[in-house]
Parts: structure tokens; sequence; C-alpha cells
């Protein structure tokens, strides 16, 4: 039995495969280790994953997470699942190295994440050889869903958006400073707050203003992260993550515009990563 986990900011994609029957596939709420104990995956894993298996016999188990990216925080995860399945072969890695498996298998290429975060990586068909550092919602994270609401919560308190587009919003949100302040710098789990705010830009995308807004976030991830990558002109790039796909005709719009080559756009990787270690393992 092979145990998959794709965990991100909000959920962790189970898929459980004995190889022979229909794969199992569970929703739980998102591990990373920054924000998540080992009592917490252990309890996820006990109540939500294990009664699917029937037993504790998985004999591998991958995860991919975001807030996987050094030994300290790969521990905490592997400890937890360990609690719950003692025996099996556990394998923890970052997110980025799950999307570049998806997305690329053995072939070398920039593989991307651009969902509540964004994250990027130089692949050379079995590891993860360069990343410039997303530095997280603050800081980086360009293209991302927090990088997009922040800049609509922004545009809208400073009075910079269109009046027609400021009208919808608050009419919608019915926000105001104070509450935004409360929740961005006093409130639990900022970032996919701020991200929420997206879906004001997906369903009001065929308006001028959204759709700049789109793509300047769009062209900030290429100018900040991806032109950092030597050959990145002459490799393919793909994608996964919610942003990138549910926008993913206005990203084709800003690679083409950069003379970039687009690979695959995945919302998703968990069915490509069950497909990648059941053809390696």
């Amino acid at each position: 039995m092979v145990i998959i986990a794709d965990s991100g900011s909000s959920k962790t994609n189970w898929i459980i495969s004995d190889g022979n029957t229909d794969n199992i596939k569970i929703n739980t709420e998102g591990l990373n280790p920054n924000f998540t104990d080992v009592d917490t995956i252990r309890l996820v894993l006990t109540n939500k994953v294990l009664p699917f298996t029937g037993d504790r016999t998985a004999s591998n188990i991958f995860f991919y997470g975001s807030g996987c990216s050094d030994i300290r925080m790969c521990n905490t995860v592997r400890e937890g699942i360990r609690e719950v399945f003692p025996t099996a072969h556990t394998e923890v890695n970052s997110d980025l190295l799950g999307a570049a498996r998806a997305l690329l298998g053995n072939n070398n290429g920039i593989a991307c994440i651009i969902g509540t975060g964004s994250n990027s990586g130089l692949y050379d068909g079995n590891s993860i050889i360069a990343n410039i550092p997303p530095l997280g919602f603050i800081l980086g994270d360009e293209g991302s869903g927090s990088y997009l609401g922040k800049r609509l919560l922004s545009d809208y308190l400073k009075g910079v958006m269109p009046p027609d587009i400021s009208s919808l919003f608050g009419s919608k949100y019915q926000t105001d400073k104070d509450r935004v302040i409360e929740k961005v710098y006093r409130g639990e789990f900022p970032n996919k707050y701020i991200a929420g705010f997206v879906v004001f830009l997906k369903d009001n995308i065929e308006k001028k203003y959204c759709r700049e807004l789109v793509k300047e976030a769009f062209s900030d991830f290429f100018r900040r992260n991806i032109k950092f990558y030597d050959g990145y002109d002459k490799l393919k790039i793909s994608f996964t993550g919610s942003i990138a796909w549910h926008f993913r005709e206005l990203l084709e719009e800003v690679m083409e515009i950069n003379g970039l080559n687009k690979g695959e756009i995945l919302r998703e990787p968990s069915e490509q990563i069950m497909q990648y270690h059941l053809k390696h393992y």
C-alpha cells in the first residue's frame, strides 16, 4: 500500500493505493509544520486517514508539504506519521519537489506553485537544484493568492481602486480598515485571510482593473523569481496551484509576452505524484 500526501497551507490531499483497486482520496486540513505540531499530525492521521487503510501495514508513505524545507520541519511531520504507521517507509519532502515530480517526472525544467503562496525551483529530473526563496506573504510570494489579496485590500483601503470596482468590493465584503488590520496583524493565518479575497478577482475578471492586477502579479512572479534561473528562457516552465489554474489564460498571456516556454498547468499534483511513485517504487 502506498500513501501520498500533498499538503498546502489550506488543505492536504491524500491518496491511498494498493496498486489494484481504485485509489482512495481524502481531504484534510493543511499540515504545515510551521503551524502544526506532532500531536495534531498524529490525530489527523488516526481519525481521518487510518480508517481508510484498514490497518497499519502501509508500506510506503510519501508526504510533500509546504513548510517542509528543512530537516527539523520534516522530522516533525515524520514523527507524527510514524506514531500512526510505525513500520512504513516514510519520506517527507517539500511541496515543491512534489510539484516537480508531478509536472516534470524525470525531465528537467522549472516547477512552480502558485496558490495561497508561491514558489519555484530549477529541477534536473531528480532533485531541485536551485530555488529562489519565496520569503512568504510579507516579503515575497509574488503572483500568489496572498499577494493578489494584499494588493486588493490595499487598493480598496487607500482609495486607489476604481470607484465602480470599489463599490462592488465594499458591498461584497463590508469590511473596513480596523477589521482588516485586526485580521492581518493580529489574526490567525493572515495569509489565508488575505488570499480569501481573490474570489472577487475571479468573479470580476472581465473588468480591466482585475485583469491588469492579475497580470501585474504574474509579471512580478516571473521578474523576481523565474528570470534568476540559469537558462530560464530555454526551459519549460510548469505550474500547479489554485491561482495558476483559475487564472491560467492570463498566466499564459504573461508568459507569451515574456517569451517564456509554457509546460503543464495542473490544479493539484497529487494524482501525478502517485503515478510517479507507482512507476518508480
